[in-house]
């Protein structure tokens, strides 16, 4: 028997772990699903790896250590069970394809890595990367005596045919001409890390392994750059259900890059080169917001950093703002970087639909694993689930708007990767306050559900709907058709249904009554066993008129926190 489960999926491994760190061998990734989760958590922090080998060595005593890889040693030999025994060969095969295959992975990633600037060469070039890990690409920037930002990009590469290196770099600012120093003549490893070194101090003023150190106040302030490769369409990626696959067609013909690109324009950001949005920029603009992020984060308590701060500060707003000022603050700054984050996502996946020769299905599935969805799963049509649900979106609907349902062409559960989690833990913080669990309407333009099924709903973004600022917090709705008015179209539509935690009294919300309101709430046990405790509107009891003087025929919610929301339905709807 198959089970109509909708939500609580067993506590994912990682963030059952994730309690106190996360180590990154190069820096964090903004919008790398794992570090997205350990953000969340407000006793983790992200840390470099070699911090974290230095700690368990000073830590741990060398005899522990011994025993602790020894136990882990036998664990992965011990035989369990009534099971047969890998032959040692069978392994050292698997093992020797599995290194050969990441060796090969890794090797088109720093050939990939080489500036695009570079001369061509005969045979393969890659930038460098030593025994430790380390890659030797560095980017620095800076402002100009004429406020304008610089970048300067060191590489050291390694030219496959002659096995020979090359140190070299190149020196641009965003619509101006390049230059670059490629003068430098084939040498050995040694030299070429030599020259590296030199160059790097030379600008930043700082020795190549104190890179992250802040440098003096004339120096270049190197940035931890994350080049995502293009989008490569494979068959390893299976087909999408029809119904996934049309919610996505939707999302991505609905223009949601170039309408997300425009709002940003009418907000002030400056992301179009000619025709295109610009690459480059936005990766500059991303590692700038990291380095502020690592600078502003209150759990690290940095202090007297306030010079770089502001540095970093002027550089985004030279880059990326047109009038506007960028406030230091943590949260400001993460919002900022959401939205690169979320645009440079959307990019990649115009390049899937641009480039894309196979299917559409294995390329929305694609799209769909670049800007980490939530996942989504059909409901039956013939489950009581999908029955339920469907007389809620009917029967909550009121006559008064223009927006009225024609069809529901599909329900979908929605599992979004640490949203569960969040949602509990934030629930234990604020034990004595919560007991106000709805399961309310959010309505939006179909192209804004890439950025809300990718990184939630952000009551704090920059962008809203129609490309005005948001007001804090997110709105919610329990007559249906109401919510439906923010979807700004009539055909083909999107909408959630949403676990919304408002918390007594409204400790976590504000609630405006409007003059017609549900006569009754109900259990919302009845659509799933797992939401018995939260509330649903009584769509069999009607509706009748409240002593409200608010100026709003029918209710709204504002939740303040995307912490106290879970998605939990994604409703495809036709509207007439």
């Amino acid at each position: 028997m198959t089970s109509n489960k909708p939500v609580d999926k067993p506590v994912d491994k990682l963030a059952d772990n994730l309690k106190d760190l996360v180590i990154c061998a190069s820096g964090t990734i903004p919008g790398y699903q794992h570090v997205n989760r350990a953000r969340e958590l407000e006793s983790c922090e992200i840390v470099d790896i070699d911090w974290l080998i230095k700690k368990i060595k000073k830590h741990i005593p060398e005899d522990e250590q011994i025993k602790i890889f020894k136990r882990e040693k036998d664990e992965d030999v011990r035989p369990k069970g009534g099971k047969r025994q890998r032959d040692p060969s069978e392994n050292e095969g698997n093992t020797s394809k599995r290194t050969k295959d990441e060796e090969r992975i890794n090797l088109k990633r720093l050939i990939d890595l080489v500036d695009d600037k570079y001369p061509t060469s005969d045979g393969t070039v890659s930038v460098y990367q030593d025994d430790a890990g380390l890659i030797w690409d560095a980017t620095l920037v800076k402002l100009d005596v004429k406020k304008q930002v610089k970048v300067l990009r060191i590489q050291l590469v390694r030219h496959d045919k002659s096995q020979m290196f090359h140190t070299w770099d190149l020196q641009y600012q965003f619509r101006s001409s390049e230059k670059s120093d490629i003068k430098a003549i084939l040498g050995t490893l040694n030299s070429a890390k030599s020259t590296f070194a030199e160059k790097f101090k030379s600008f930043s003023g700082l020795a190549w392994e104190d890179r992250h150190a802040l440098p003096p106040s004339k120096g270049w302030l190197f940035l931890e750059m994350h080049h995502r490769e293009a989008p490569i369409i494979t068959s390893e990626i299976g087909p999408l259900p029809v119904g996934v696959e049309n919610v996505l067609k939707l999302i991505f013909t609905s223009g949601s890059l170039n309408k997300y690109v425009r709002c940003l324009n009418r907000l002030g950001r400056r992301v179009f080169l000619g025709a295109k949005v610009e690459k480059k920029k936005l990766l500059v603009g991303i590692a700038v917001l990291g380095k502020l992020m690592e600078l502003t984060n209150p759990q690290l308590a940095l202090g007297g950093h306030s010079k770089a701060k502001k540095r970093l500060c002027e550089i985004y707003e030279r880059l990326i703002l047109t009038n506007e000022t960028l406030s230091g603050t943590n949260d400001i700054v993460r919002q900022e970087l959401e939205s690169l984050d979320l645009l440079l996502k959307l990019r990649d996946a115009s390049e899937i639909l641009r480039k894309s020769s196979q299917s559409s299905s294995l390329a929305m599935g694609q799209i769909s694993q670049v800007l980490g969805f939530a996942r989504m799963t059909p409901v039956e049509v013939i489950s009581t689930e999908f029955k339920m649900l469907r007389e809620y979106i009917e029967k909550s609907s009121s006559p008064d708007h223009p927006f009225q349902f024609k069809d529901i062409m599909g329900i979908f559960r929605l599992e979004r990767p640490g949203e569960a989690e969040r949602f509990t833990r934030w629930e234990k913080e604020n034990l004595n306050s919560v007991g106000d669990r709805r399961l309310l309407w959010h309505g939006s333009v179909s192209s804004n559900f890439a950025g809300i099924l990718s990184q939630g709903l952000r009551g704090d973004g920059i962008v809203s709907a129609n490309g005005k600022q948001f007001v804090r917090g997110v709105f919610f709705a329990d007559i249906s058709t109401k919510s439906a008015g923010y979807c700004q179209e009539k055909g083909e539509a999107l909408m959630l249904l949403c676990e919304v935690e408002l918390g007594k009294l409204s400790a976590f919300s504000d609630q405006f009554i409007g003059r017609t309101v549900h006569r009754k709430w109900r259990d919302a046990g009845y659509i799933h066993p797992s939401f018995k405790g939260t509330k649903v509107p009584d769509v069999h009891a009607g509706t009748k008129a409240s002593a409200s003087l608010v100026g709003l025929y029918h209710s709204e919610y504002v939740a303040k926190s995307p912490a106290q929301i879970r998605q939990r339905y994604l409703f495809h709807v036709n509207i007439v």
